[in-house]
């Protein structure tokens, strides 16, 4: 059984990229709470030019941080999802692409399924509208 499982993708202008996001990354990694299912990299250069990095393409740095093995990945992001990630990158960006399962959720779907419930609805409040209900709450409070 898997547990949910998400995609994010992250810009990055310039092409900065530090290991901070690595270190936190391999933080959630080893404390199993996610799993990378799948990752890639874009690069846009100067003139527009796209270069996608897949896994088997990706320095072994990466590859052993984030404990990835090209045979288990699983491929759900496909050269069209890459294509459209980078049509809404600037020239002289970048960004990474990371399909994950949330490892942490497991125990809790199995429990639902075994009180034979059923999920109803799913959705994602970005934290930045949750930020602005909970400051719209205090100041009429």
């Amino acid at each position: 059984m898997l547990g949910p499982v998400d995609y994010i993708a992250v810009g990055f202008k310039g092409n900065n990229f530090n290991g901070e996001i690595i270190d936190e990354l391999q933080k959630v990694i080893d404390k199993n709470l996610i799993r990378i299912i799948d990752l890639l990299f874009i690069l846009k250069d100067e003139t527009g030019q796209v270069s996608i990095i897949e896994l088997e393409n990706m320095p072994a740095e990466i590859v052993s941080a984030f404990n990835l093995d090209a045979n288990s990945i699983e491929g759900l992001l496909s050269q069209e999802d890459a294509e459209a990630v980078a049509a809404d990158l600037e020239n002289n960006s970048s960004a990474g692409v990371l399909v994950f399962e949330h490892l942490w959720a497991k125990g809790f779907k199995q429990s639902v399924a075994n009180a034979n419930g059923v999920l109803l609805a799913e959705g994602r409040i970005h934290p930045d509208d949750v930020e602005a209900a909970e400051q719209e709450i205090t100041t009429k409070a």
